[in-house]
């Protein structure tokens, strides 16, 4: 991941979503705070956590902060750390029409991205005794892809592809269109392409792909005992190529599958679905 890339990236979301609550009409459109708080009024307040959290966000919060120098901005955690249930994250001093307007704007950053760095962190765990790895997915919200790949980073995750630009992966509607798998397999001989990952779905695709000398191979949606067959068919052969179980992997069936003996694991649910983390600021 290229920091100073997503740096710029989450300012412009920050920037961005600053400007939508106020309606790209400066401090005075916040209507409530400048209706009973007419003189500037300094106060020192600090965001903390209602829970225990992985914390994501923070390095690009402290940077957007310093765009404004009349805040007074210190923190006490960096992304990827473990926090306890209420500690102190940061404390931001200043200006209380200042602070009162990019307040939802920093926690709904902070919350996001550590919601999916914590949830991540859940899959990472049980994780911890196997040779499997954990992948995520292209499964992102619109925009936030690279800072969502970010926090599973973060928490210990590997990155998969962050798009159609950077790996060729055949999935099951490519095959399809190409007539069966029989038959993008003849197509990746004749242009030469060896370096690709391919889709598998049935353990005859399997067999047809190991033969055929496949790098990578992602078996979706199949059942332990399919994944199971495959890898003993893997070991049959001598083959070297790398599994991926994808398709229907959360928490309550992840240990389950990484004792099958593949390489990695993805899941969208790390990115698509993460528990929301409750992180709040407050006036001391």
């Amino acid at each position: 991941m290229n920091l100073k890339e997503l740096l710029k990236i989450a300012i412009l979301k920050l920037d961005s979503d600053f400007k939508d609550d106020l309606n790209s009409k400066g401090l005075k459109n916040d209507i409530t705070t400048q209706s009973l708080i007419p003189h500037k009024k300094n106060i020192l307040t600090i965001i903390s956590n209602r829970e225990d959290i992985i914390l994501c966000g923070e390095y690009f919060i402290s940077r957007f902060l310093k765009k404004n120098p009349s805040l007074k901005y210190k923190s006490f955690f960096s992304d990827g750390k473990f926090i306890k249930k209420n500690s102190k994250i940061a404390e931001i001093f200043g200006d209380a029409k200042i602070i009162f307007s990019l307040e939802r704007t920093l926690l709904n950053f902070l919350q996001h991205l550590s919601s999916i760095a914590t949830y991540t962190k859940k899959f990472e765990d049980l994780l911890k005794n196997s040779n499997t790895k954990l992948l995520d997915t292209r499964k992102t919200i619109p925009g936030l892809r690279k800072l969502q790949k970010y926090a599973t980073m973060i928490a210990g995750c590997k990155n998969h592809r962050i798009g159609l630009f950077d790996d060729i992966i055949i999935k099951d509607n490519h095959i399809k269109v190409l007539g069966g798998i029989e038959k993008t397999l003849e197509i990746l001989k004749n242009k030469k392409i060896k370096d690709y990952k391919i889709e598998c779905d049935t353990f005859s695709q399997v067999k047809k792909c190991i033969v055929a000398n496949a790098k990578y191979i992602m078996l979706d949606n199949m059942s332990p005992t399919k994944i199971h067959d495959c890898v003993k068919f893997k070991n049959l052969k001598k083959s070297k190529v790398k599994f991926e179980i994808s398709g229907g992997i959360d928490l309550n069936n992840l240990k389950q599958f990484s004792r099958l003996g593949a390489d990695y694991i993805s899941t969208s649910k790390i990115t698509n679905c993460p528990k929301s983390v409750d992180i709040g600021l407050d006036i001391i």
